[in-house]
């Protein structure tokens, strides 16, 4: 087995060089396990990620984003795990918001579940990597699937719809995958490995990961669009969601297929290449 380590940033960038002004390519959640495959210079390592994604050339983080502990990276993958499915929340000292709070996560973030709050959506008591224990509304915690859950096709279909709209608004950042910035597969892939499903990372359909070619009229929601360096998410009755750079939207916005639809991109619906699903 290769060595592993967790992250311990908020968000990790991972860039294609070990150099801390490369270009961005994607990003680790906080409590998230990585494999070491090299080490580099300059403090830099290469990675794989739970999702299996290395690039060509590779990604690469620097150590002050990681724990190295792999004896706790080893505990942390039996601990009784919760995700983060707020934007942001705050990991307090004390139960209450008038403390000081250990560190803020992003939406993705992983800490480990020590004990309910004694009151409904009160303070959750949790433990971060090294030990340090803190509080988080127990509302803006959620259930952390390593694997994709056993729920029917239809509710799973709902479930990564609902997460994708959770960006609605964030802005585009190349290599993004947080509510602080994010790309259009960074808004895909998140919304699937949100529930348990671990996707290809970039605008295309891999062979050895889930989502397979289908016949275009057969897309339902929760599918994917392809098109010439960019993906997106369909919803249903002709609309989509996806992250966008162009002038005058710059993120997460919704956009049909449909001509004659105000939301109508008709660059994009007369550009699709492929559409993939998982089911």
């Amino acid at each position: 087995m290769e060595k592993r380590a967790l992250v311990i940033s908020p968000i990790a960038p991972y860039v294609v060089k070990p150099a801390h002004m490369a270009e961005p390519d994607d990003e680790g959640w906080y409590g998230q396990i990585v494999e070491i495959l090299e080490e580099a210079e300059d403090g830099f390592y290469r990675t794989r990620t739970p999702y299996r994604y290395e690039t060509s050339p590779p990604a690469y983080v620097h150590a002050t984003h990681l724990c190295l502990d792999e004896a706790e990276a080893e505990r942390w993958e039996k601990a009784d795990l919760r995700r983060v499915w707020a934007a942001w929340a705050d990991v307090q000292v004390e139960s209450g918001a008038t403390h000081p709070h250990h560190i803020s996560l992003c939406r993705g973030a992983v800490v480990e579940f020590v004990a309910p709050p004694e009151k409904p959506q009160g303070w959750a008591k949790v433990r971060l990597i090294g030990g340090a224990e803190g509080f988080v509304r127990e509302g803006f915690l959620g259930p952390y699937y390593e694997n994709e859950p056993s729920a029917g096709e239809e509710e799973l279909r709902n479930s990564v719809v609902e997460a994708a709209k959770l960006y609605m608004g964030v802005q585009y950042r190349w290599g993004g995958k947080t509510p602080q910035g994010i790309d259009c597969s960074g808004l895909v892939g998140s919304a699937y490995l949100l529930n348990g499903v671990k996707i290809y990372r970039n605008a295309s359909i891999r062979e050895g990961f889930p989502v397979h070619e289908i016949d275009r009229a057969k897309i339902n929601k929760g599918d994917l669009l392809f098109f010439k360096g960019h993906v997106a998410m369909y919803l249903g009755d002709g609309m989509y969601i996806h992250s966008t750079s162009k002038a005058g939207s710059d993120g997460v916005v919704l956009n049909s297929l449909c001509p004659g639809h105000p939301l109508y991109r008709h660059d994009l619906a007369t550009g699709v290449l492929a559409v993939g699903s998982i089911f």
